[in-house]
């Protein structure tokens, strides 16, 4: 079971024991708007408004949900630029926003123009394929391109475009890679059979439980859950992951003590498997994962670095 709580350097220091102090004390001073940066009633929406309604139940808050969707959250952190730092505007995305959708300059913001607050789960991302197509691991769908058989692959994000396209590269095979939107759109597809094959970021977990879907590789830095012997994309040649946490950001300059009372609160429901939000993330991302103060900065800051890194080696 994945359970992990990373709260950086929340005990080192007299201002930052302050400041977790002043975190017990902090309630929002209004109404809060909680922007989901995911069409509604699919998994992640249906994840952002359990722990909404969690957090009305255990503190009494007011907590109105806005579906505010495009480019992984993107479109929600451009949304919450101006918006009040005192805890009562904030969102849930996912930290791909933050590194890929800034890396080439054209979004005209940089991740220190949020303020990041938590995370609640790593995506279970694996390159998928449908069992009927008799591939057992990543050599058998090799072995398929190198005999001449055309390969439709399916990419949800730009990110996870770039990876395939180096991952086929390093095995000296050629993929058509499709645009697809979202994980409900790619799994149409590939029951549909108008793909070969994509990266799922969780979606497919049902699928792989049932026998009709096969992970040939972790798109993460570790193994995965279901197909722990899958290989890594480090194991493939490929430099790079898809480490895509689900996270809550703010605007920038967010009040530290709203900062940390929001960390805490939702690292507290989404580790308990006992709540209807730790439930789900349980189900499907096999826990919750909660990474917040210098950690969480830590691994934004390196993703930023290693997205301009990918997108120049995928031009190349």
């Amino acid at each position: 079971m994945k359970k992990f709580l990373a709260l950086g350097a929340i005990a080192l220091g007299y201002s930052i024991a302050a400041t977790a102090s002043q975190a017990e004390d902090w309630t929002p001073p209004g109404p809060i708007t909680m922007h989901i940066a995911f069409p509604p009633g699919g998994g992640s929406d249906s994840q952002a408004r359990l722990i909404a309604e969690e957090l009305e139940t255990r503190y009494g808050w007011t907590i109105t949900p806005q579906n505010t969707p495009g480019k992984a959250g993107l479109i929600m952190a451009k949304e919450m630029q101006g918006a009040p730092t005192d805890g009562t505007v904030f969102g849930m995305g996912i930290s791909e926003a933050l590194d890929y959708g800034m890396a080439d300059g054209t979004a005209g913001m940089t991740p220190d123009d949020v303020t990041p607050i938590v995370t609640t789960t790593l995506a279970e991302v694996a390159f998928v394929v449908p069992a009927s197509k008799g591939w057992k691991n990543f050599d058998d769908f090799v072995a398929a391109a190198k005999a001449g058989e055309p390969l439709r692959v399916g990419a949800i994000t730009p990110k996870i475009a770039d990876v395939t396209y180096l991952m086929g590269k390093a095995a000296g095979i050629e993929m058509n890679i499709t645009m697809v939107q979202g994980g409900r759109g790619m799994m149409n597809a590939l029951y549909a059979g108008d793909l070969d094959a994509g990266f799922v970021a969780g979606a497919h977990s049902k699928g792989v439980k049932a026998g009709e879907l096969v992970e040939l590789v972790s798109g993460m830095s570790r193994p995965l859950n279901l197909t722990p012997d899958a290989p890594l994309l480090v194991d493939l040649g490929v430099p790079y992951n898809l480490d895509i946490y689900f996270m809550y950001f703010g605007p920038k300059d967010m009040d530290g003590a709203a900062q940390a009372k929001l960390a805490q609160s939702i690292s507290e429901i989404v580790l308990d498997d006992t709540t209807k939000a730790g439930a789900l993330l349980k189900a499907n991302f096999g826990g919750g994962e909660a990474i917040s103060g210098e950690a969480l900065q830590a691994f934004i800051d390196s993703s930023f670095v290693s997205a301009k890194e990918l997108m120049q080696a995928a031009s190349e």
